[in-house]
């Protein structure tokens, strides 16, 4: 029997149990939710490089710009009443050459680097190497304002510039700030006597690196989510293209995407009178493989002609299902005599192939009609003539290349 400690204890431990069983769950979907959005994170990565790319390039030209008018100011506009104002204007204008030179230096680095193999590699360099520099900078500014001033602007605006305009990984973009910060910290001591505004000058500075790691999470998500609306927009574009201009049963164009095709080609013909010819592809006896074998059949050997057609071709020829079980190619910048010779040679690797469907072997031969393409005439007066063709080879025999000119 418990007394009353021992039944407090054994309480006390069941509880405790209770609150690491209920807390597990919500660790792991703080886990799970961390991996997915590294792994978003990593997709959009490259489009976020090239983004930086651009905005860094005109970054620089930016803070160049600044640097030369500041210069030119402090140099020629600025006259100091002090001693310490002297020291003050000589120790701007010096960092502000300092990053001319360097900004300078960066511009002809990010321009070569956009131009290397490895680009988005660079991209990924110079973006950290930039996100450093310009903190720095803004932190020296600060440093040396502080002989004459309490004011840390700089910081502010570096903070949130960077937040805006440079897409950084909230995780990367942490730690920088995080680096910025004690550098800052240490760094805004040199000059700033007062303890009381140095306190608040500290204060202030982790205002400001927060609003900067705030910014820069607020516009990575923005940026991402668009990225990623966008390539779900171009899926859905894809899969609209693939419906409206795609057989599905054998993955060619369909008529009308080809025809869409055949037309670009005929403004090329006209543009650099050049001939190209059109082979119609008709299956022989492809009913009576239906009704011995069976549809499903008769569509593998439908999906394997298809493969085996476009396989002979090249990249720029145009092959589409025309309907049931033709076939239309498009050979570019290809004379008659050489669109016989090329049908001659389809016909022949099909006659000689046999096709393997379950149990059964079955034997494939083609009938083609041959025509030139007429660019100065409409698509109709070419087709009948390949339509002709088609009807001579399946008329004289079948398994045959029949050419109308």
């Amino acid at each position: 029997m418990l007394n009353n400690s021992d039944e407090h204890l054994t309480k006390r431990k069941e509880e405790g149990k209770e609150v690491a069983i209920s807390e597990k769950p919500l660790f792991k979907k703080l886990i799970q939710f961390l991996q997915e959005d590294s792994i978003l994170n990593q997709t959009v990565k490259n489009e976020m490089l090239t983004k930086n790319m651009q905005r860094i390039i005109g970054f620089e030209l930016v803070t160049l710009l600044v640097n030369l008018t500041v210069i030119a100011i402090l140099s020629f506009a600025f006259q100091p009443t002090t001693s310490v104002e002297t020291w003050w204007a000589n120790r701007i204008v010096m960092l502000h050459s300092v990053s001319a030179i360097w900004v300078s230096l960066m511009c002809m680095i990010t321009l070569y680097g956009n131009r290397k193999k490895n680009r988005l590699i660079n991209t990924k360099i110079i973006q950290n190497i930039f996100f450093m520099y310009i903190l720095v900078f803004g932190i020296a500014l600060v440093t040396v304002d502080q002989a004459i001033t309490s004011n840390i602007t700089p910081f502010l605006l570096v903070c949130t510039i960077i937040g805006v305009f440079i897409l950084n990984r909230p995780i990367d973009a942490f730690v920088q700030y995080l680096v910025a910060y004690i550098f800052f910290f240490i760094a805004i001591a040199q000059y700033q006597t007062e303890p009381a505004v140095l306190t608040s000058n500290r204060l202030n500075g982790l205002v400001f690196v927060a609003i900067g790691i705030c910014a820069t999470t607020l516009i990575w998500y923005s940026e991402r989510s668009n990225i990623l609306q966008k390539r779900e927009i171009l899926d859905q574009q894809k899969k609209l293209e693939l419906v409206a201009y795609y057989d599905d049963l054998t993955g060619l164009i369909n008529r009308r995407k080809w025809i869409e095709q055949l037309n670009e080609e005929i403004e090329r013909m006209k543009r650099y009178r050049h001939s190209s010819s059109i082979l119609l592809l008709d299956i022989d006896n492809f009913k009576a493989i239906n009704d011995q074998y069976g549809h499903p059949v008769g569509d593998i050997v439908l999906q394997e002609i298809a493969a085996l057609v476009k396989k002979e071709l090249r990249i720029c020829d145009r092959i589409g299902r025309w309907g049931g079980e033709e076939f239309i190619i498009l050979l570019v910048e290809t004379p008659i005599k050489e669109g016989i010779a090329i049908g001659e040679k389809m016909r022949t690797v099909i006659e000689t192939m046999t096709i393997a469907v379950d149990s059964h072997s079955i034997k494939i031969t083609l009938s083609i009609g041959v025509a030139s393409l007429d660019c100065e005439k409409d698509f109709l007066t070419s087709y009948k003539k390949v339509d002709q063709a088609l009807y001579l080879a399946k008329n004289n025999g079948r398994n045959r290349v029949e050419f109308c000119q």
